[in-house]
């Protein structure tokens, strides 16, 4: 959970206050002394010329539609990790191309059917942004990804996502939070018939079975829920992730090739970036006739994904730069109160747990 939130009327604003420092020379000089690194005037002039640039891609990306507003953030984005890098490392790193390409031609009802391909590990921009925040699997194993894939693991647009593509689960897992007697416990809510489907996401979050107990099944009579109880183990550690409006969820990885894999949340944002601007770019006789006529509503998805990177990419990379966890919120999610609230469902399902604790306790202690 994040360590500290900011209140705000207008995060964006706040937060490019914060990064537009580095657009000043002497700040960048000060940043570099402070983490011991050279201070080239090279760098120096990429490192500014970065932050200023994003800044303006970012705020024209505010002022047009979606035709063009995709290719603009994804430049924007691009600067502004440019600049990132180049202030973590304190030298510009060497970037010779995207380390991506898009293909159209998988798409068939979905514009999210375009895929893209990682290359060229080494000297690819993705693979060079994706070190900066401690990824450095190499993707180019892996074959293609769907942008459909990188859309379902953005835990802001889960429900919009399910309701475009007409899917009964995405890549993210909404836990509901409620203190109890006992501490505080998750529960993911669902309808009856997709327990199933929700317990094969459950099995491709990374690490579930060593941090957490064997889950619980509830039904809550007073709104017709069917719910999962989830417990962490005494030694369990927090997997759980916050999204930037303060809703915990657990996010499922995507197999491939065999191997399961959790991307960062800058990295599904940044990777469908490019593939929404390479059509935009490349193939205006896709794009632009989706944007004028489309009719699964598909659209919508992707205005509100661009309305959400626009937010959250220059969070991420304020809080690296700063070695930081500060979300700037307008408002937040909060833990429901169940303690002075317990029914005689509560009573058993308390007592059920109790049971369970003491019985991982005896098995640790043998």
């Amino acid at each position: 959970m994040p360590n500290k939130q900011i209140f705000t009327e207008n995060p964006e604003n706040d937060l490019w206050q914060e990064l537009m420092q580095f657009s000043y020379k002497a700040n960048v000089e000060r940043y570099l002394e402070e983490h011991n690194l050279v201070k080239s005037e090279d760098t120096i002039n990429t490192i500014i010329g970065s932050f200023l640039q994003a800044n303006e891609y970012f705020k024209a990306s505010k002022t047009v539609n979606l035709q063009i507003s995709p290719l603009l953030l994804y430049y924007g984005s691009t600067n502004l990790l440019l600049g990132l890098c180049s202030l973590k490392k304190g030298i510009r790193p060497e970037i010779k191309n995207h380390g991506m390409a898009t293909l159209h031609t998988t798409i068939d009802n979905y514009i999210s059917e375009a895929s893209v391909r990682f290359n060229d590990y080494n000297f690819g921009g993705i693979h060079q942004f994706a070190k900066i925040i401690g990824f450095d699997k190499d993707l180019t194993k892996y074959g293609e990804w769907k942008m459909q894939e990188f859309l379902s693991a953005i835990v802001e647009i889960d429900r919009d996502y399910k309701k475009c593509y007409e899917k009964e689960i995405g890549n993210t897992l909404l836990l509901d939070l409620y203190n109890t007697s006992t501490g505080l416990i998750e529960k993911i809510y669902a309808k009856k018939e997709i327990m199933e489907s929700i317990l094969n996401v459950l099995n491709n979050v990374e690490d579930f079975k060593k941090n957490y107990l064997d889950y619980q099944t509830g039904y809550e009579k007073e709104t017709n829920r069917n719910y999962l109880i989830l417990r962490k183990r005494m030694t369990g550690k927090n997997i759980k992730k916050i999204s930037f409006s303060g809703q915990p969820y657990l996010q499922a990885g995507i197999e491939k090739n065999g191997q399961l894999i959790t991307l960062p949340q800058l990295f599904n944002m940044y990777s469908a970036l490019f593939i929404m601007g390479s059509l935009c770019r490349y193939h205006p006789e896709i794009w632009g006739a989706f944007v004028l006529n489309d009719e699964t509503g598909e659209r919508l998805l992707f205005e509100k994904f661009i309305y959400y990177s626009r937010r959250i990419i220059p969070n991420i990379v304020l809080n690296i730069i700063n070695n930081d966890d500060i979300t700037y919120v307008t408002q937040r999610y909060s833990t429901n109160e169940t303690i002075k609230h317990v029914n005689e469902h509560d009573v058993k399902e308390l007592v059920r747990n109790e049971i369970y604790d003491i019985e991982e306790k005896r098995r640790m202690m043998k």
